[in-house]
């Protein structure tokens, strides 16, 4: 694939960067007229993306730091602590940029006094979008690639700059990250419809997306080929699943509570 868009001198500008620049710019243009069509501030989910990308930013890092790099490269961010924040170099961890997003969300929208299950419940049927654009940036980059295989769908890496090719090089391997794609996208198109027609109270939406992707996410990670992003219990479950499984405990629990709170969903405004 294509690992790197460009250069500026001696600066890289990764593909996996530009696709995260581009879910988000799509993610909140989505966002922002559901928030209109509900009668909402559109002004707040504004500042929702923009804090999305700092605090998703600053969380994925923070968890490639702490989990993934010392599998990888034991040493080099401790060696010197500025590596952090080269960010074109590339490093960042899914799922602990999720967790920054929705803290930062969370707390956002307390401080303005805003319905936050209502505003989550948005953000969670136009978030996948950014997360199906940062797969395909991935796809791009070569990372987050799946186990060889002779299954009829699945994908060759033939650049050596691509992190596939320094380990399976010229070798069919599971086409994960379209898997995830695909996984992501389905959410989004479920969660859409849902709203449109069945969404009954605040929080459902969330609950839901809280429940589905790591369902989905669990299941690809078993055909994932980068052992070196941590694997427990003698290599059969990986670090992503194990973050992925507290997701899934609060999704299936916030459901139930949300239910049990009765929180009226904003109505659409017909024109």
């Amino acid at each position: 694939m294509k690992p790197i868009l460009f250069h500026i001198g001696n600066v890289v500008f990764p593909s996996y960067t530009f696709m995260i620049m581009i879910g988000v710019l799509a993610a909140t243009w989505f966002g922002l007229k559901i928030l209109k069509s509900r009668g909402l501030p559109v002004i707040y989910g504004i500042d929702m993306a923009i804090s999305g990308i700092a605090f998703g930013f600053v969380g994925g890092r923070i968890a490639h730091v702490l989990v993934e790099a010392p599998l990888m490269v034991p040493g080099y961010y401790w060696e010197k602590p500025i590596r952090f924040f080269y960010f074109w170099q590339g490093g960042f961890v899914s799922w602990g940029a999720y967790i920054g997003v929705l803290l930062a969300w969370y707390f956002y929208l307390q401080w303005r006094k805003q319905p936050v299950w209502a505003y989550f419940d948005i953000a969670s049927i136009s978030f996948p979008l950014a997360m199906f654009f940062g797969r395909g940036g991935c796809l791009l980059a070569g990372c987050c690639f799946g186990k060889p295989t002779d299954f009829f769908i699945h994908l060759t890496f033939t650049n050596p700059a691509s992190t596939a090719y320094s380990i399976y090089p010229n070798i069919p391997l599971h086409a994960t990250q379209i898997y995830l794609m695909a996984n992501v996208l389905l959410i989004q198109l479920s969660l859409w419809w849902i709203s449109r027609k069945y969404w009954r109270f605040q929080g459902e939406l969330f609950s839901l997306m809280m429940i589905l992707y790591p369902v989905g996410r669990i299941g690809i990670e078993f055909l994932r080929g980068d052992v070196d992003r941590g694997v427990y219990f003698g290599g059969a479950v990986s670090a992503g699943q194990l973050a992925m499984i507290p997701f899934l405990i609060a999704g299936i629990y916030s459901y139930f509570y949300f239910k049990r709170l009765g929180l009226p969903v904003p109505q659409r405004i017909t024109s």
